[in-house]
């Protein structure tokens, strides 16, 4: 683990994008071609096991890099940023525009950058976390001095709205809780009062990968398929696995900062924010058998559904704009990252 007394880096401010378009969960059952009696049957079935049952989606004709864009001048908007100072610009996302170029080229070309360095990070869902590790780690090193970490989610895109069966929920449930959204967030050095990334614990554990993918078929590229057909994720296995390695992690965190075993990590921390893939996931994990305050951990996957790497940043932005975290408050937040393949980990900020 990276561990920072003194932080290189530090969070200036967030930006999102969230279309306004809300799907429910009745709306999704009637875009699918099956029965009638299962999509009759859905709405409820995806409350009780996911218990999301909103999620956005963009327009038609959007492109990950018009999210993220949307996502930055809000950001801009926010802050007063002159665009033209930012040294670095990352674009972090499961999705893309197109194979190549990088889609921060294409970011970079709709802000009107001149100079930049512009690059791609992809780690599935932990792809912002893993650019705000390389951000960290260019500013520490003085490579970097203002960077822009953005990321633009069409999980709409990926949706496989077609159900023969029952059985077939088992793979493609988690496609129908996706939603688009855009994020950004500017980084600079710290100011050496504390305020920044404290921690960074980044792993994955590789055996796992096939529970969750897309493309679905090996094949794709040979058999001239498109570059996103559909969101294949073993919900069930990938549930139990997810759970015994988020525990395990948690609990050995949790021993790692106390001697007290009957401590919650939010004893430790302001805020708990972790992946937003479901509420029911979140609930079972940080409630029931982490026993964490719930007024301390950031549940947005029922408002947005699963927006992939941008929903940590939008689970922060949630709280901001709820009143609840502001920034140079000096609150401490553990951003915990879950994501196909297996990846798991996280970063402690104090904002």
């Amino acid at each position: 683990m990276q561990s920072y007394q003194t932080p290189a880096s530090r969070i200036v401010d967030i930006g999102v994008e969230i279309p306004k378009r809300r799907v429910s969960n009745e709306e999704i059952a009637e875009l699918i071609q099956g029965p009638v009696k299962l999509k009759k049957a859905l709405p409820s079935i995806m409350e009780r096991t996911t218990g999301n049952n909103l999620r956005a989606y963009a327009p038609k004709g959007t492109v990950p890099s018009d999210l993220a864009v949307r996502a930055i001048m809000s950001l801009v908007k926010r802050t007063d940023l002159d665009i033209n100072t930012v040294d670095t610009l990352i674009f972090a996302s499961t999705d893309m525009d197109m194979m190549e170029p990088a889609t921060a080229n294409i970011v970079q070309h709709k802000l009107g950058l001149k100079r930049v360095n512009a690059l791609d990070v992809s780690n599935a869902c932990n792809s912002f976390l893993q650019a705000m590790n390389v951000a960290n780690s260019l500013i520490a090193t003085g490579a970097a001095h203002r960077v822009i970490i953005c990321s633009g989610e069409l999980g709409s895109a990926v949706c496989n709205y077609e159900l023969g069966d029952v059985k077939e929920l088992r793979v493609k449930m988690g496609g129908l809780t996706l939603g688009d959204a855009g994020a950004a967030m500017l980084l600079e050095a710290a100011q050496g009062d504390g305020i920044g990334i404290e921690e960074i614990n980044l792993m994955s554990f590789g055996e796992h990968w096939r529970l969750c993918h897309v493309p679905e078929k090996l094949d794709w590229r040979q058999q001239g398929g498109a570059l996103n057909p559909w969101f294949y994720l073993d919900m069930p296995e990938l549930a139990v696995v997810a759970k015994r390695f988020t525990l395990n992690y948690l609990q050995q965190y949790s021993q790692l900062r106390t001697s007290d075993p009957k401590a919650s990590i939010t004893d430790q921390v302001d805020f708990f924010v972790p992946h937003q893939i479901s509420r029911t996931m979140i609930e079972y994990v940080c409630f029931k058998e982490m026993k964490m305050d719930p007024e301390k951990v950031a549940i947005t996957a029922h408002l947005y559904g699963n927006t992939a790497s941008t929903a940590i940043p939008l689970a922060l932005r949630w709280l901001m704009d709820n009143s609840r975290l502001s920034i140079g408050s000096g609150k401490d937040c553990l951003l915990y990252g879950a994501a196909s393949g297996f990846g798991l980990g996280h970063i402690r900020v104090k904002l």
